[in-house]
Formats: C-alpha cells, structure tokens, sequence
C-alpha cells in the first residue's frame, strides 16, 4: 500500500498515477484532482480541506487549545477550593480481659 503524495489517501500501487522525478523520487497520486490540485494549481495541501495534512494540523492545533483550557480549568478550580487537609481519626481499641 503507498499513500497519496496529496490527498494521504491509501491505494494500492498499482492504482493511480506515479510522477518518477529525475532525481529518483516517486510520488503518487490518486487522483487527477489531487494531481492538478498539486502541479498545475500548487496548492497547499495543509489549507485544503478534504486532505489528511488539514485534519492533521487542525487536530493537533485542536488538542493544544484543548489541553490549554484544561490546564486553566484546572488551576482555577484549584484556587477556588479552599485547601482542607484530611486528618486521621484515632482508632478506637478495645480492651481484653484476662
């Protein structure tokens, strides 16, 4: 299985179309969208939304901010309650009679 050099769509490697370049790099692509998209437009496969690289760079920009409001969640919730320290009880013993 290769990947799209675009999309980052799984095919197999006899699908699609391969672009061999002089300096022995092959790219594939799945489609003639992909290909026109890539070459004939040069556009940035991050800035469009129907690729893998999108989802890749928006999901992790997603689990930033995410991991961020968390965090400051957190630290407010923390300061808000006030510290109340658990104190063990003493336990009760019972005496034996001999």
């Amino acid at each position: 299985m290769v990947k799209c050099s675009f999309t980052g769509k799984e095919m197999y490697a006899h699908e699609g179309i391969h672009l061999i370049k002089n300096d022995g790099t092959v790219e594939y692509y799945s489609s003639s969208k992909a290909i026109k998209n890539a070459l004939k437009l040069r556009r940035d496969k991050r800035k469009l939304k129907w690729t893998e690289a999108y989802r890749i760079t928006r999901a992790k920009a997603v689990v930033k901010e995410n991991a961020q409001i968390a965090k400051v969640a957190a630290e407010k919730k923390a300061a808000a309650e006030p510290a109340v320290e658990k104190v063990a009880k003493p336990k009760k013993t019972v005496a034996k009679k001999a």
